[in-house]
C-alpha cells in the first residue's frame, strides 16, 4: 500500500509539471496567432487536468480566435471576444507600477492583458517583469494563501524565463512536500508522520487551503499514527507517537493515551517479601537442649 501511494504521489507531481508546461506552449501560440496549435496544446492540458488555472478560459480564447480566423479547422461557435482596446504602452507602464508597488496578482493580469495586445512590444523587460511576478505571486500564493498547487504552477512557468534562485527551489519542495504529505492522510499515518515531521522543521506554517499548518498536520498525524500502533498492541511504538505530540504541550487526552501505552510497555513487576534482618534473628530465644545424666551400673 504505502509504495502504491509514493508512486500515486509521484505521477500526480508529474503531471501537474507536463500540464504547466503545455499550458505556456499553449499561452505562447495564442500569442503568437498559431490559434490551431494552441487548441490542441490547451487540449491536452484540459484532458491530464482538467482543473488547471486558466486553462478553459485560454482555451474558450484559442476556439474563439480560430473562428475569426476562418480556420477550416476551428469549430463552429458563436462567441463575441472582448479583447483588452488599451494600447500596449499603456499597459506595459500600468504594469510597471503594479511591480513597483508588489501588487503581484494585478501585474500578471496586466501582463497578460500586454502579451495578448502586443506579443513582441518590448519583449525583454516584459519577459523580466514576467519572472519577477511569477516569482513573487507564487511565494505568496504558497505562504499567504495557501494555494500550492497554483504556486507551483507559476513557479514552473517562471522556470521558463530564468534560473529559480534559492528560496524559489525551497518554496517548491516544501509545497510538494506538504501536496505529498497530505496525499496519504488517512491512508498512510506513517507517511503523514515522515512528510510532515520534515516540513515542520524546515517550514511550520506552511498550510493548505484547509488552514491546517504543517505543525497541525504532524501533530495530528502522530496521534492518529500512536492510535493505531496502540490498537495493533504495539504499545512501545505507539507511546513514541504520543510522545511527538506532547514534545509541542500539554495535551490531556494525548497524555492519557500516552499514559495508557506506557504501563502496557512497562508493566509494573511484584514486589518481593523482605526478607528477614538480622536483629529479627537476635530477638528469638535459643533453644536448650536436655542434659541427660549418666547411667552409673550397680
Amino acid at each position: 500500500m504505502r509504495g502504491i501511494n509514493q508512486r500515486i504521489a509521484r505521477e500526480r507531481e508529474t503531471v501537474l509539471e507536463e500540464a504547466a508546461l503545455h499550458f505556456q506552449y499553449g499561452v505562447q501560440d495564442l500569442a503568437a496567432g498559431n490559434y490551431a496549435r494552441a487548441k490542441t496544446q490547451l487540449e491536452y492540458v484540459l484532458k491530464i487536468y482538467p482543473n488547471f488555472p486558466d486553462a478553459k478560459e485560454k482555451y474558450t480564447e484559442a476556439l474563439v480566435q480560430l473562428a475569426a480566423s476562418g480556420d477550416p479547422s476551428s469549430p463552429d461557435i458563436q462567441v463575441t471576444p472582448t479583447p483588452d482596446t488599451r494600447g500596449a504602452e499603456v499597459l506595459f507602464n500600468q504594469a510597471v507600477g503594479e511591480v513597483q508597488t508588489q501588487q503581484w496578482a494585478a501585474a500578471m493580469q496586466t501582463l497578460t492583458a500586454l502579451r495578448d495586445t502586443d506579443y513582441t512590444y518590448r519583449a525583454l523587460e516584459v519577459d523580466g517583469m514576467f519572472f519577477t511576478t511569477l516569482r513573487h505571486r507564487a511565494i505568496e500564493l504558497i505562504v499567504n494563501e495557501g494555494n500550492l498547487e497554483e504556486g507551483l504552477y507559476f513557479l514552473a512557468i517562471a522556470e521558463k524565463y530564468m534560473i529559480p534562485d534559492r528560496d524559489v527551489v525551497n518554496y517548491a519542495q516544501w509545497a510538494r512536500l506538504y501536496l505529498t504529505g497530505a496525499s496519504f492522510w488517512e491512508i498512510d499515518w506513517p507517511q503523514v508522520v515522515n512528510y510532515f515531521g520534515q516540513l515542520t522543521g524546515a517550514f511550520p506554517y506552511l498550510h493548505d487551503g484547509t488552514g491546517w499548518t504543517a505543525t497541525d498536520r504532524y501533530l495530528k498525524g502522530s496521534e492518529y499514527y500512536g492510535d493505531q500502533l496502540a490498537g495493533e498492541g504495539n504499545h512501545c511504538d505507539a507511546i513514541q507517537q504520543y510522545q511527538n505530540v506532547l514534545n509541542y504541550g500539554e495535551n490531556e487526552p494525548v497524555l492519557d493515551k500516552y499514559n495508557a501505552s506506557y504501563l502496557k510497555c512497562y508493566p509494573p513487576t511484584a514486589t518481593p517479601a523482605p526478607l528477614p534482618t538480622l536483629d529479627e534473628f537476635a530477638t528469638e530465644e535459643p533453644v536448650v537442649e536436655p542434659t541427660v545424666e549418666p547411667t552409673v551400673a550397680p
